[in-house]
């Protein structure tokens, strides 16, 4: 499983450059997502995110994280049809609701995250939309708002990192196959990590009230209700297979 990179041609957000820039919904909606079968995830999404998808942790060591497995194959996204659409009523994770933007360090030398977009964006344009800034040069209110989201995004997923971290710390986490049987085939999702009931369920009290106080029980628990959503998956493919 990996989350593969979105942006094509990533640049940061310049006052004078993009002073008459503006944004419209893309003519393609969320085709940029079609070949991802997984996507970031912070912990904040996971209440609504474990609704729909199989919520898991990958990486290793320090570098761990959640994700949401939206496809069971390879570059395959279940959730967009044929015209970009995600399909209505489910969640749309904030990992695909930021683009074309992006907080990111500009160059490798420098460690200052600034707002960032993707040039090859279709919805870009300088007659209608959205603007990035007003007439005198000052950050549009929508612009703001950008910021604010992308910041939250950002400082959301250092703490699921935390989170991952603490569950590491506690030795919860286990390797685990996800296997489903697609007709006569049966196959497996590799790489992924699971909270172990057994092992949660054997933590001392003080442990589990460490958790409950942090919030973090909640947060495990709509993980393991979020596997039960394989199964769904399966059948969402099937149902495009058939088509």
């Amino acid at each position: 499983m990996k989350t593969m990179l979105i942006y094509d041609k990533l640049v940061p957000v310049n006052r004078e450059q993009h002073r008459s820039l503006k944004i419209k919904p893309s003519a393609q909606n969320l085709s940029f997502a079609r070949d991802l079968n997984s996507m970031l995830l912070a912990t904040t999404e996971l209440p609504l995110a474990a609704l729909d998808f199989p919520c898991v942790f990958v990486g290793e060591g320090d570098q761990r994280t959640l994700v949401a497995i939206v496809g069971l194959r390879d570059k395959e996204n279940l959730f967009l049809d044929d015209a970009g659409r995600w399909e209505q009523g489910t969640y749309v994770p904030a990992f695909v609701r930021r683009y074309p933007f992006v907080l990111a360090q500009p160059d490798a030398n420098s460690q200052e995250l600034t707002v960032c977009l993707d040039e090859a964006f279709d919805g870009f344009n300088s007659e209608e939309g959205e603007a990035l800034f007003q007439a005198d040069g000052q950050d549009s209110d929508y612009l703001k708002r950008l910021q604010q989201f992308l910041l939250d995004f950002h400082n959301d997923m250092g703490r699921t990192a935390a989170f991952a971290r603490q569950l590491v710390a506690l030795d919860l986490l286990v390797e685990r196959n996800i296997d489903f049987q697609l007709g006569e085939q049966r196959m497996n999702l590799q790489g992924i990590q699971v909270v172990d009931e057994n092992k949660l369920r054997a933590l001392p009290a003080d442990k589990v009230q460490e958790l409950f106080a942090s919030g973090a029980l909640g947060f495990i628990h709509a993980h393991l209700l979020s596997l039960n959503n394989v199964n769904k998956l399966g059948a969402r493919l099937m149902r495009k297979l058939a088509n």
